[in-house]
């Protein structure tokens, strides 16, 4: 069978290449019955568009690389939900001339290694990082080189970048909240290092729901960094085994809640009785704990998602200072 082309699913269409062109595209201007009508057309002749003859027409490279971390020493697995992350990615681009590559992160690799070796072997057209700092050099590297990219976290610098993020400010609040409207006394945030923007920006919505309480939180005592952990269960377990231990906490993913549940049994205390918990999630693991847990879930589909339109509009030439979006979490009570 024959290359399908833009030409074949016209005529199969009975539409112009031109509106077939514009709705594989995701066009403003055509209507969302005919993108639809395009896009079912194209998987039924098995359209995939011509990359390289493409890329020489237009002078675009249509390759996105997306750099993400590894798994960490000494955790069982990795975050998950990364792979909702790269799902959501790879969704937009579907049907479009895009296509994403993933490029590791390793654990304590200078963070800017993985982009400059994306940028000089001309791997991609954008560039999609995460684990953004308050000042990161990715950022300052990329505007030099003009090269698009957007990133998942935000920064305090003054060059305006596209960017998507998750409220984490709001998490904080509403977590620290929760746990101090059950009566919690002294809590603490298990967070990551506090050179990620969005660690602080956590830790600040934490502390705002303490003053409002009126219940102390400080962050040299009261924020545990995860990354110094190798062992959560038995970490959890000697915190507990002594006095003065937090009666509220707030775990930064569910595979952290795991440990720190079995941790607080072999200490014998009761998760959810002894010491309440709240879970920073990003799927429905909590909810099978004993007892479930509430989550405030972060919908890392739709981050990916936003992540992969922005990417492209820079790279068909967008303003990057109209391309920011946050996200809220929402509670799961389970």
């Amino acid at each position: 069978m024959a290359h399908a082309t833009l030409k074949t699913i016209a005529e199969y269409t009975g539409l112009s290449v031109t509106t077939v062109s514009r709705a594989l595209k995701d066009g403003d201007d055509v209507k969302a019955p005919t993108k639809e009508k395009v896009k079912k057309a194209a998987q039924e002749l098995g359209y995939a568009p011509n990359l390289s003859g493409l890329s020489l027409r237009t002078g675009l490279n249509y390759s996105v690389c997306a750099i993400l971390p590894t798994v960490k020493d000494g955790d069982v697995t990795g975050d998950i939900g990364t792979l909702q992350l790269i799902s959501g990615l790879t969704a937009a681009f579907d049907n479009t001339a895009y296509h994403l590559t993933v490029l590791p992160l390793k654990e304590g690799e200078d963070p800017l290694i993985p982009v400059k070796f994306a940028v000089e072997s001309n791997l991609a057209g954008g560039i999609i990082f995460n684990l953004t700092r308050t000042n990161d050099e990715r950022v300052t590297y990329l505007n030099e080189k003009k090269v698009p990219f957007v990133t998942f976290g935000q920064t305090e610098m003054s060059v305006d970048h596209a960017y998507v993020d998750v409220d984490n400010y709001d998490i904080g609040y509403r977590a620290a909240s929760h746990l101090f409207s059950l009566g919690c006394k002294r809590i603490a945030l298990l967070s990551s290092q506090l050179i990620y923007t969005y660690a602080w920006h956590k830790y600040y919505g934490v502390k705002r729901a303490s003053m409002e309480y009126g219940v102390p939180f400080d962050k040299e005592r009261d924020i545990i960094i995860d990354s110094a952990i190798k062992d959560y269960r038995k970490f959890i377990r000697q915190l507990y085994s002594g006095d003065n231990a937090p009666d509220g906490l707030i775990c930064g993913s569910e595979i952290s809640a795991i440990g720190v549940m079995s941790g607080l049994q072999d200490a014998g205390r009761h998760p959810g009785e002894d010491v309440k918990l709240i879970c920073v999630e990003t799927s429905d693991l909590s909810s099978l704990f004993t007892p479930p847990i509430p989550g405030l879930r972060q919908d890392f589909y739709s981050v990916g998602n936003v992540l992969a339109r922005y990417i492209i509009k820079l790279i068909e030439g967008g303003n990057p200072a109209e391309l920011k979006y946050i996200e809220k979490a929402t509670l799961y009570e389970h």
